[in-house]
């Protein structure tokens, strides 16, 4: 089994469950709203979208959006239209493909995005496509971590194996190399969040069980299950009450534009 069938399998295992077990950040939403202001509509595209978690923050902050929504996984695009229509929401499409698959119209689009999705692209690939589908005034989002901040979160600190397993995350230094080889693209920014997080140890064992980061899939079954129970010693030794887990997350919103805006 090849990863990508592998990784299809894991997502509609885990659809249904999705938006309970991962944690949505509204802040880089209301950035990306601030970016956008005084447009009068956006036609918009959120490539590797999940089950609709972003998008209905995106919805409910821009204006007069229509946005197609682009996922590998069928599970979960059935999961988000669910969830925009339980929220009245109609304006939007669903395509179900890849980023080689991906094939909007040259100057289609105000905007794309992705948030949390794009370590599993061909980075490469998908700012080709994108920067030809967006006008000459669109704007590029990519919402992700780096290795580093990764690394700072509470299962690179406590969860063996987690900073080892995830080798799909992108240093910013790459990120801006492969953008200045476009030739057509430019970096806006790179705005880094800060969160403090506070959850139960039985909440993160919960999340890590319902495999709410694919770098669970990674681990042999009972690989897994004793990184758990090591996971649960350390956390249990660390802090004090382990009702009251407390510790911080980062991460980093691209801003991208093209070259002749």
């Amino acid at each position: 089994m090849d990863e990508l069938t592998g990784m299809q399998g894991h997502f509609a295992k885990v659809a249904g469950v999705y938006r309970e077990m991962r944690t949505t950040d509204e802040e880089p939403i209301l950035h990306i709203r601030d970016q956008l202001a005084g447009r009068p509509a956006v036609t918009a595209a959120d490539i590797g979208c999940g089950a609709g978690r972003y998008d209905l923050l995106l919805f409910r902050h821009i204006p007069d959006l229509r946005l197609a929504c682009l996922d590998v996984s069928r599970e979960m695009l059935a999961e988000l239209s669910r969830h925009l229509a339980r929220n009245g929401i109609h304006d939007f499409e669903t395509i179900n493909a890849n980023v080689e698959e991906m094939a909007f119209e040259d100057e289609s689009l105000d905007c794309v995005f992705t948030f949390n999705a794009v370590h599993h692209f061909d980075f490469p690939l998908f700012l080709a496509k994108a920067g030809r589908a967006i006008r000459k005034d669109g704007q590029i989002f990519i919402y992700t971590r780096t290795p580093d901040q990764n690394a700072g979160s509470v299962w690179g600190r406590h969860f063996p194996g987690f900073r080892e397993k995830e080798t799909r995350l992108y240093r910013l230094e790459e990120v801006e190399g492969w953008i200045g080889e476009t030739g057509r693209l430019r970096m806006i920014s790179a705005t880094t969040f800060r969160y403090a997080r506070t959850s139960s140890l039985e909440r993160l064992l919960e999340q890590a069980r319902s495999r709410h980061y694919s770098t669970f899939f990674l681990y042999g079954e009972a690989e897994f299950e004793k990184a758990c129970q090591t996971f649960e010693d350390a956390v249990r030794r660390r802090f004090g009450d382990p009702a009251e887990v407390a510790w911080h997350d980062q991460n980093i919103l691209l801003q991208i534009g093209r070259t002749d805006a």
